[in-house]
């Protein structure tokens, strides 16, 4: 048999190592704009074909592709890399690749953390496939510093190009160009001058009239969108998404809010309004704030208007009118209420798998002064049902979850059967409580005794006293947990002795022949989950123990 060398079997290993690597490649693209006037960049393409190159090259596994699409390097808080830095606490991956070091970010202090502390310390191969950074064949002082340089520069490129932008957007804004990423709905962007200019879109402007002109006529904002609903016409987002403005199953619906919110924007009367908020500092990107007006970038006549001036202000004078009419509005009444929503988070449209809502309504019967509860799945802002409509009442839904215990339970009405046998599980519990009780009690007169027979033999010279300070200090540490742990199981038997009178209390009102009142307490403690299906088809799904029963079954 042929001796194998050790400098062979030291590469054996290596090539071992090197092709356990679970790669993942990381890309990202600040901006890429896909209008009919500009090139379509490939970039995200690109960078996983240099990456794709170099996996091949060292024969290592790609795992998975990680992209932040329109994300900027200046900071973290992006989807793609907070997935893959999951993915490598839990071991899915524990290499990253990279087309180079601005691709991962363009802070240097940030970045000089991830390569030189976190992915070491995660066990986690790096590899800038530009830069020529592979941390798994070392790098050396010289690279390191190459590192540096590189991401300071990238730092101070993302800062420089970021005040350029900002500072072209407020001169293009002033000028009338349009610096938005997605136009209003009833406009299209077409670049025109040197900048981009908001047009008139022949289909989608046609529905903005539509809107104004019913709401002047007098339609409320929510019939408004539920016809826009029921005719099937796409929403701003989805017009920009697909340019068809019929709407597809699954796509957003209008909302009475939407509908408010178009009403109140003066772009349909020609005049653009920009600059209104602006990057809060020291936030994630994303966390923006109102400007004060004064600040804004206004332009008249920056467009040609699809509104009359007239019409829009004769929509503002009702807007505000309604708003002054608003429910929030009304004089305080002294009728009584239950604020607290006891199936908060329990109760489901079996169908969509979305909680339902809990509704208030006032009694209409005479000379009645209290509201009543119903649970429902339509929000009443104008979106429509695409499953069974569902409206269940309150009382009605307590008195399925009251029979739903009393069935489970199985026991005659006076519940002395079931009170007796939490007795019983009580009175079980608490002994053997207290037989851990009475063998740590004794270990603690065990360790008196000791210290105090340590005590006298330290005073009677028979050890010295460094010996005893040692003792002492390691029987005093196990006085301190023994201690501790007859505390804790005093507390345990209050728990058991509470637990039991709060059982004992449930089942006297699920068996006595007053009405029951459930509460918040006894609903989330004992319900697991309630699937509404339709008004008649109802599961409820039980959890924890019940008078030494397991709560598991559903009906």
């Amino acid at each position: 048999m042929a001796r194998i060398s050790r400098r062979d079997l030291i590469k054996t290993e290596e090539k071992a190592t090197i092709n356990s690597s679970r790669v993942g490649i990381y890309t990202r693209l600040s901006q890429e704009r896909t209008e009919e006037w500009r090139n379509k960049s490939y970039s995200i393409e690109s960078q996983v074909e240099i990456c794709q190159e170099y996996i091949n090259k060292e024969n290592m596994t790609l795992v998975k592709v990680y992209t932040d699409y329109e994300y900027s390097g200046t900071n973290f808080d992006r989807p793609g890399y907070i997935e893959m830095m999951n993915d490598v606490r839990n071991g899915f991956i524990n290499c990253i690749i990279i087309r180079d070091l601005s691709r991962l970010g363009r802070e240097h202090l940030e970045m000089g953390r991830l390569v030189d502390k976190v992915f070491p310390f995660l066990g986690v191969r790096f590899v800038s496939v530009i830069d020529k950074i592979d941390t798994e064949k070392g790098i050396d002082a010289k690279l390191s510093f190459e590192i540096l340089i590189k991401n300071l520069i990238n730092d101070m490129y993302a800062k420089d190009i970021s005040h350029k932008i900002k500072t072209s957007r407020q001169v293009h804004a002033k000028q009338g160009f349009f610096i938005g990423s997605n136009p209003p709905f009833g406009y299209k962007v077409v670049k025109k001058d040197g900048g981009r200019k908001l047009e008139p879109d022949e289909v989608s402007m046609k529905i903005v009239q539509r809107i104004f002109n019913m709401y002047v006529d007098g339609v409320n904002t929510l019939k408004i969108a539920k016809e826009l609903n029921e005719e099937n016409i796409a929403t701003s987002s989805a017009y920009n998404k697909t340019r068809s403005i019929i709407r597809e199953p699954g796509q957003p619906q209008w909302r009475k809010g939407t509908i408010a919110n178009m009403l109140r924007q003066r772009v349909y009367t020609g005049c653009l309004v920009q600059g209104t908020k602006e990057n809060v500092q020291g936030k994630k990107s994303g966390h923006y704030r109102q400007k004060p007006k004064g600040e804004w970038i206004v332009v008249e006549n920056a467009h040609e208007a699809i509104i009359s001036e007239e019409m829009f202000n004769i929509a503002q004078e009702i807007l505000d009118n309604n708003k002054d009419k608003s429910e929030f509005k009304i004089t305080r009444h002294d009728m009584k209420r239950d604020p607290i929503n006891k199936y908060k988070g329990v109760i489901f449209d079996a169908n969509t798998n979305l909680l339902l809502i809990r509704n208030g309504v006032r009694s209409n019967k005479k000379n009645a002064n209290f509201y009543y509860y119903k649970f429902t799945n339509e929000e009443n802002n104008g979106i429509l049902l695409e499953t069974p409509y569902i409206s269940i009442m309150e009382s009605d839904l307590d008195n399925l979850v009251i029979n739903k215990l009393r069935n489970i339970l199985s026991i005659d009405v006076s519940g002395k059967d079931c009170r007796d046998r939490i007795t019983d599980i009580c009175k079980m519990r608490i002994e053997m409580v207290e037989r851990n009780r009475q063998s740590i009690s004794l270990k603690i007169s065990k360790h008196n005794s000791d210290l105090k027979r340590l005590y006298e033999n330290y005073s009677l010279g028979k050890i010295e006293k460094e010996d005893y300070l040692e003792k002492r200090i390691l029987n005093r540490k196990d006085l301190a947990i023994y201690e501790k742990s007859l505390s804790d199981l005093d507390l345990e038997i209050l728990s058991i002795e509470s637990q039991a009178e709060e059982e004992i209390g449930l089942f006297d009102s699920l068996f006595s022949n007053k009405d029951i009142k459930l509460d918040e307490n006894i609903v989330q403690k004992y319900i697991e989950r309630i699937d509404v299906y339709d008004n008649e088809s109802i599961e409820i799904s039980l959890k924890g123990f019940l008078g030494g029963k397991e709560m598991r079954s559903s009906e």
